[in-house]
């Protein structure tokens, strides 16, 4: 299984924004998308993960399943921390599933209080780690997250550098980023749109 993308082009209120972009990523690894603002990487990233169908070109992604870190935190309201990440990265999770989201939690420097706090409780760093662990612990082939260090402080973009690039050895991960840090820290593969 691979992803490959072949002649995506995109137009948007009659501006071109992707012209006849073609690419083929490896089962596992990292890559990172770069470009300046507006020229359409976002817009790829949901391309590639099918939330956009309105372009020309073709995605093969045979049946790789999914999981995108927004760069809206997309939490739910009524949920805590922890729920929002169990109940949302698994259909039935079992007491290994909630071991495994808990020390992924603290990894991201959530306490155990921090864990039971609501959305409406969270900083805007707190919300964005809720969001990455949610996409890291929901099993796919694909891992997307789209800016995934704007709300986050130099330890824990380290914290999440060091977790992507284990989840890496394991399936694909995609990042959008204007930081080249991230690129150098996490040794991804470039891709300038």
């Amino acid at each position: 299984m691979s992803l490959i993308l072949e002649n995506i082009s995109k137009t948007f209120d009659g501006k071109e924004i992707i012209n006849n972009f073609s690419y083929r990523f490896s089962d596992k690894g990292i890559y990172a998308i770069t470009g300046q603002s507006g020229i359409g990487k976002t817009t790829l990233l949901k391309i590639i993960s099918g939330l956009d169908g309105d372009y020309t070109g073709m995605v093969c992604r045979d049946d790789m399943v999914i999981s995108f870190c927004f760069q809206e935190y997309r939490l739910f309201p009524t949920l805590s921390v922890l729920d929002n990440c169990l109940l949302t990265s698994f259909r039935k999770y079992t007491s290994e599933d909630k071991e495994k989201t808990v020390s992924l939690l603290k990894k991201l420097k959530f306490s155990e209080e921090d864990m039971k706090l609501k959305p409406s409780q969270l900083s805007g760093g707190m919300k964005q780690r809720v969001s990455i662990a949610r996409s890291i612990l929901r099993k796919s082939d694909i891992l997307i997250l789209d800016e995934l260090t704007k709300e986050l402080d130099s330890e824990l973009v380290g914290i999440v550098y060091d977790i992507l690039i284990e989840e890496s050895k394991n399936r694909l991960v995609i990042f959008v980023t204007h930081n080249l840090k991230d690129i150098e820290n996490t040794g991804a593969i470039q891709i300038k749109l």
